[in-house]
């Protein structure tokens, strides 16, 4: 765990409400030098609390459907879990892997353009490793909404404006450097105008332009910064909830709306899985208060629920 003080707080959150947003801007904002968040970015990317930067894209809008796997797997195989983990991260549609401890052991999303594509993957994936997996739980995301990480700056007033949505959309005409685009901003938000004129043959203005059509059609909702939770001194949860009673989403959407650890919700297409949510606290005995009270709250309205804790995450495209 790293100590950071109210500067490097206010620079994380800033970075997170837009990673895009210049130094110059950002120290206007927080009323610092330019020296001085030029210094401070530079010393938390160094330090790796930093990860990435990257844009929040509307997979639904660029005809893109998200597949996540949990996986359970059997504990006599261990040497053979590498070369699990190997073939995932070469699958090219393989956008996000995590080691988890929970209820299961990975956490693989898949990002395809139609369900066949991922049916004919899934299928020679369990030709090769079914053997190794005792359990695991396949899932539609439909819609996720993205929070601020409100939590750095204990911050518990309404982000409602900060929220960013993406799911459900029709598809939006894009061309192949539209992709590209999105492509190098997913991969660095921060990337400079010259250097993705440079990667796509275009000019700087055409650069711009075509950024702010991707902006304005919200197919870019934003841009964010990945940061390493641990070294911050927290411990990232997903949590399942199977419900008794679903009249009480909406109530547990706006609870976790306003609670400054609840970091995303998503909705999905899955078996006995009601409403999700991901949670950043400082440690179990902290996520186990987090849902005594969640309990408390909805008193026989929730029937179960399944955790997973992200250990160490390998792959975020």
């Amino acid at each position: 765990m790293i100590q950071l003080d109210l500067k490097d707080k206010k620079i994380l959150a800033a970075l997170d409400q837009n990673a895009r947003e210049s130094n110059s801007l950002i120290a206007k904002q927080l009323k610092l030098s330019k020296n001085i968040i030029n210094y401070r970015i530079n010393q938390l990317e160094q330090a790796g609390i930093i990860k990435s930067y990257r844009a929040i894209i509307d997979f639904s809008k660029t005809n893109t459907t998200y597949i996540r796997v949990y996986l359970d797997l059997y504990e006599f195989h261990p040497e053979k879990e590498p070369e699990l983990i190997q073939h995932l991260l070469k699958e090219s549609t393989t956008s996000f892997i995590a080691k988890t401890v929970g209820s299961w052991d990975l956490v693989i999303y898949f990002s395809v353009t139609h369900l066949t594509q991922f049916s004919n993957q899934w299928s020679k994936f369990l030709e090769k490793f079914r053997y190794l997996i005792k359990e695991y739980n396949t899932s539609i995301i439909i819609k996720d909404l993205l929070f601020p990480k409100s939590y750095l700056l204990e911050n518990k007033q309404d982000t409602t404006p900060m929220i960013l949505e993406r799911g459900t959309s029709e598809p939006v005409e894009i061309d192949a450097i539209d992709r590209q685009i999105l492509s190098l901003l997913g991969q660095n938000a921060r990337l400079p105008l010259t250097d993705i004129a440079q990667s796509v043959n275009l000019g700087s203005m055409a650069i711009i332009y075509r950024i702010k059509q991707l902006q304005k059609n919200k197919i870019i909702l934003g841009y964010r910064v990945e940061l390493d939770f641990t070294k911050l001194g927290y411990e990232y949860y997903k949590v399942d909830l199977e419900l008794q009673d679903t009249k009480i989403i909406s109530q547990l959407f706006h609870h976790c709306k306003a609670h400054p650890n609840v970091t995303s919700v998503t909705k999905a297409i899955s078996d006995n899985i009601d409403f999700e949510f991901d949670i950043e606290v400082q440690n179990f005995d902290t996520f186990l208060q987090f849902m005594g009270q969640l309990k408390s709250l909805f008193p026989q309205a929730i029937r179960d629920y399944k955790y997973l804790k992200y250990v160490d995450i390998l792959k975020n495209h």
